[in-house]
């Protein structure tokens, strides 16, 4: 099967109808989850019943909407019997929050976990290679440190930017991509935000084959539904599916 990717979530931190940004990749066999915000963990067991169906998560921030739903997500999984091992590939520091958030919110139950986790870095400039995949990262400019992901699988090239606007790493990181989701927060210029003009921009002077925008503000996603709609761009919606190739 071709890589791709299912859209569990394309919502903003506080959006009351949208999912916090959440996107299963399939390739090379394996199941990838890319996120996992406080509002993430429903839509995927809606997805996924196995608990042994996820190979690898990868988060891309610190913020909650991006981290919160892991303690639920590892628990159910121990809960339903998972054994097989998973990979959790992140910044180092936010590796060790991890590890703390599921102690701080089920004290006692990583130590009864019956499947291994491994935590793997990431690391702006270095390449992680995994199950014929190859991973790459760059920063993007955040409030807190962000890393963008590209995804070499299968013979398609994926990026996700997490969250933030993409810096001059991030730009080259994207370069070719068969699929490019960017957050884009709204179509004013943000510090710590994409928006939508300059994103759209990026992604034609990149050559990227496919655009799909996500984490738009949930008033202008409300009230500029037609102005979002006339960009050359997709505007995914939960449950959508990309195909990379």
């Amino acid at each position: 099967m071709a890589p791709e990717v299912t859209v569990l979530g394309c919502g903003e931190a506080f959006d009351e109808r949208y999912t916090n940004t959440s996107l299963l990749l399939r390739a090379e066999e394996k199941t990838i989850l890319l996120d996992c915000g406080y509002s993430a963990p429903a839509p995927l067991w809606n997805a996924l019943a196995d608990p042994d169906a996820l190979d690898l998560i990868y988060v891309s921030h610190a913020h909650a909407d991006h981290c919160f739903g892991l303690p639920a997500v590892l628990g159910r999984m121990w809960e339903d019997g998972r054994k097989k091992p998973l990979v959790i590939l992140s910044q180092p520091p936010l590796l060790a929050q991890i590890r703390d958030s599921v102690e701080a919110g089920y004290p006692g139950l990583r130590a009864r976990f019956q499947y291994p986790i491994e935590y793997r870095d990431a690391l702006p400039g270095r390449s992680v290679d995994w199950e014929g995949m190859r991973f790459a990262f760059a920063p993007t400019r955040h409030s807190v440190t962000n890393l963008a992901i590209r995804v070499e699988a299968g013979g398609g090239k994926f990026c996700c930017s997490g969250d933030g606007q993409f810096t001059g790493e991030s730009r080259a990181l994207f370069a070719g991509a068969d699929l490019l989701v960017h957050e884009a927060y709204s179509f004013e210029p943000s510090p710590v935000h994409g928006d939508f003009p300059s994103v759209v921009r990026m992604a034609a002077d990149q050559n990227i084959t496919r655009l799909a925008l996500v984490h738009i503000q949930r008033r202008v996603r409300r009230e500029q539904g037609e102005r979002i709609r006339a960009l050359a761009a997709m505007v995914p919606e939960p449950g959508d599916r990309l195909a990379l190739c």
